[in-house]
């Protein structure tokens, strides 16, 4: 049983806490946002065993094959206990010391010690046979070896079944000599039984032996090893694995923020909206965007004018905590819409380390921002709103672009040229201006402006933060005292798309 105490959830006496869900979907985000970690690490290893494999010596491997015959076995018994045994005996035979010091004689050149690194033996489980394999550099020397190997061996095995039955005959023989001249009954059984037994030992020896050569090795044409192709498909699944292991350990040693409810609890800030990510092809234009985005920044729109009514000019700072989040895709976008809703709108591009806005509007980049406000520290008096482009048919949206990349942005942005620049905006009859600003954490270039405006709005991806990151972002902005008007979140899917007129 469970009870509700002061808004927490206790769990009964010996009762056990429910288990907790397996975040299925988190490891899936993580897996899917590190794609691109995953195929490096792939490409790396698959690549790295593929050259090791090209570059190792080739390995060829021959066999030889011997069968094992009836003669002097209890095959015909059907006793399969006594057949693996005498199978084992005879493979563990090969492999001595012995065969291989007699084998080596037929191949100049080797030692034992060499013969008994590259031969090995193993029996068919399908057939009673033995194969004899011979490993080296070269084909030819490999055949040449197992084929040494098992033609010793069965010349001893045979060479040792003669003695054998040698000594068998001779012992038979020896008995049968001793019963010459005896006379009964008993003794003409016995003399009959030791000469079937004779005749058995005859034929044995002249029919067949135990062991013979079944097939004779021959040079192979591939080589054995390396196999850089299989090697290279192992270590591709391999890699693969490894690199969910890594991608899975690291969202585990560094979580990411899960959702937006999150995201906002950790910076303290509502969500104004959610805006769908959708893939771009090469050369999109900023004014196609999807119905359900479309739905996104109507409801962005709406939020600003009603945080910052448009009675007098405001002036919005988009930004977001990291590079990459979407922040340049927001500001156009928010632009169009305010612009269709009537409302004099001026997108500057104050991102002076990866501008992107005048890309989106096929604006060219110089004259911008920068140069105006070198101008203004120079002492010019250049009107900057000749620098701006229009970008809607009843001229309610300009752009302006952010000009040649200087060599320290943000000591462009700490000059008073900054503030000339801004008192200048406010004299203007833009009912909105929307700045493009760098991220807010690690570079002092969106601090400043974000000191300067009437609010500022953060663009947030949540596979991009991590709670720490979002904790750093909540105290830059209670220390520089700003307005953060709240966020809007990137990062759901959309499909279908329509045109945004103007």
């Amino acid at each position: 049983m469970t009870d509700l105490v002061d808004g927490r959830v206790r769990h009964a006496a010996g009762a056990l806490p429910p288990e907790q869900p397996i975040e299925t979907g988190r490891y899936l985000d993580a897996l899917r946002r590190s794609k691109l970690l995953i195929a490096a690490i792939i490409l790396l290893l698959t690549s790295t065993v593929f050259l090791v494999s090209t570059a190792l010596p080739k390995t060829y491997r021959a066999t030889a094959k011997i069968v094992v015959g009836d003669a002097a076995d209890p095959l015909q018994t059907g006793d399969e206990a006594s057949l693996e045994r005498r199978l084992a005996t005879i493979t563990a035979l090969l492999e001595t010391r012995e065969t291989m010091r007699r084998a080596r004689r037929r191949v100049p050149g080797a030692t034992v010690a060499a013969f008994g690194d590259k031969v090995s033996s193993s029996v068919d489980p399908a057939a009673n046979i033995i194969n004899v394999v011979a490993t080296d550099a070269s084909a030819r020397r490999a055949a040449r070896i197992a084929n040494a190997v098992a033609v010793t061996f069965v010349a001893d095995q045979r060479a040792a079944e003669r003695r054998r039955l040698n000594r068998a005959r001779a012992t038979l023989q020896a008995a049968l000599d001793e019963l010459e001249g005896k006379r009964g009954v008993q003794v003409a059984t016995e003399r009959a039984s030791i000469r079937e037994r004779l005749t058995d030992l005859n034929v044995a020896a002249t029919n067949r032996a135990e062991l013979e050569l079944a097939e004779a090795a021959r040079p192979p044409t591939t080589p054995y090893a390396p196999r850089p192709l299989r090697n290279s498909l192992f270590a591709f699944f391999a890699a693969g694995f490894i690199a969910a292991l890594v991608v899975l350990a690291r969202a585990q040693l560094k979580p990411r923020v899960t959702n937006t409810r999150e995201l906002g609890r950790l910076l303290e800030l509502p969500v104004l909206t959610e805006v769908p990510h959708v893939r771009r092809g090469l050369g999109h234009r900023p004014q196609t965007v999807s119905s359900v985005e479309y739905e996104a920044y109507q409801t962005l729109q709406a939020s600003i004018r009603r945080k910052l009514p448009p009675t007098s000019q405001r002036i919005v700072l988009v930004t977001s905590a990291l590079h990459g989040e979407g922040k340049t895709e927001v500001t156009a976008a928010l632009g169009l819409v305010l612009s269709q809703a009537g409302l004099r709108t001026w997108l500057v591009s104050a991102d002076m380390r990866w501008p992107k806005l005048h890309e989106l509007f096929d604006v060219e980049q110089t004259p911008g921002l920068a140069e105006v406000l070198a101008g203004r520290r120079n002492g010019g008096s250049e009107r900057i709103f000749e620098l701006s482009a229009a970008r809607s048919g009843s001229g309610l949206l300009h752009v302006l672009a952010s000009g040649r990349t200087p060599r320290d942005p943000a000591q462009l942005l700490s000059s008073d040229a900054l503030d000339s620049f801004f008192d200048e905006v406010r004299q203007s009859e833009y009912d909105y201006v929307l700045l493009d600003g760098p991220p807010l954490l690690g570079l002092v270039d969106s601090q400043v402006l974000a000191q300067r405006v009437d609010g500022v709005l953060i663009v947030c991806r949540p596979d991009r933060q991590t709670p720490q990151t979002a904790l750093e972002m909540r105290e830059l902005l209670d220390r520089l005292e700003v307005d953060a008007l709240g966020l809007a979140i990137v990062g759901a899917r959309g499909s279908t798309h329509v045109y945004l007129p103007g």
